[in-house]
């Protein structure tokens, strides 16, 4: 497939994909970097309309690396990370919901209103594209953006990481649901594919709305604005030994805008604790034999009707 090489180990929900029904004919298939390029014009669309609203956004995990230490999109990743607080990140859904057509080529796809779509995430879809999956359920989706939400957890640190701990098993059991059929997907080792077989069953035999809904509750169990810390409560990391990669401080969170591409975008004021957090020496790039992608899809540009 053409997406056989990317990125850094960040929490994903786009993992392993592909298999649409195609709504229209396919056309050219982007090369890898025109599918960046691609993406990076979604990016430009978000920048555009959040500053016109006024939200809050910044480029966050593999992004935010090639910001600081590329000054671009890292040259084998495939994908563009940004992440909201939770008030802003609703403000946008709620201001996609009532602008659609204005809003086009370009859609959020959010899981209220979008009901076919199945992750606890919202993507930024330019519709000009369209995306063939490996084993993903097809939702229509085009040439996307990642956008995560960043809620607060309280102020309470061990609290808040048994909070995203829980979080992270509903994550993971609303990921099987998104699967077109069991399959090896990103899973490593052979116990894990052990323990996946009984859980993609219980997972589809409850449902995609079942997570996507407990997995809100958990999200909004805390208030932002009273909260000491913050986390991605939807997507959380896969924790290890009891790392903390989750939970940071808000106040980490005020932005400056740094060089990007060929424009300048948000990323938060303390990205270099954040990084290490996640990532440990972030300046130095991973070894040619680690970079591997997580995503299997291919980008079509639609043709013209």
């Amino acid at each position: 497939g053409l997406f056989r090489l990317t990125a850094l180990r960040k929490p994903g929900i786009q993992k392993g994909d592909h298999v649409a029904v195609m709504e229209r004919t396919p056309g050219k298939k982007l090369t890898f970097r025109e599918a960046q390029l691609g993406a990076f014009e979604v990016l430009r669309f978000i920048d555009k309309l959040c500053t016109e609203q006024q939200l809050t956004y910044f480029l966050m995990y593999g992004s935010l690396i090639g910001a600081i230490r590329d000054k671009g999109i890292i040259p084998w990743d495939d994908d563009i990370d940004v992440m909201m607080p939770r008030p802003d990140y609703d403000r946008l859904v709620r201001y996609c919901a009532g602008h659609e057509k204005e809003m086009a080529p370009f859609k959020l796809f959010e899981n209220s209103l979008v009901p076919q779509y199945p992750h606890p995430i919202a993507r930024m879809s330019d519709m000009r594209y369209k995306i063939e999956f490996d084993n993903e359920k097809d939702y229509g989706i085009g040439l996307f953006v990642d956008i995560y939400p960043l809620d607060g957890v309280g102020s309470d640190m061990a609290a808040a990481q048994k909070l995203v701990h829980k979080s992270k098993r509903t994550a993971s059991l609303c990921f099987l649901t998104s699967r077109k059929g069991y399959g090896v997907d990103n899973t490593a080792s052979r116990l894990k594919m052990a323990v996946k077989l009984p859980a993609y069953l219980w997972a589809n035999l409850l449902g995609n709305r079942h997570y996507i809904q407990k997995q809100e509750r958990q999200c909004r169990k805390n208030a932002y604005e009273a909260s000491e810390y913050v986390a991605c409560v939807a997507q959380p990391w896969t924790e290890r030994r009891g790392q903390n990669k989750n939970v940071y401080k808000k106040e980490w969170f005020s932005t400056i805008r740094v060089p990007f591409e060929t424009g300048e975008f948000p990323v938060p004021a303390e990205y270099d604790r954040i990084l290490k957090m996640g990532y440990g020496d972030y300046m130095t790039p991973l070894p040619e034999d680690q970079r591997g992608t997580h995503h299997t899809y291919d980008t079509y540009r639609l043709d013209e009707q």
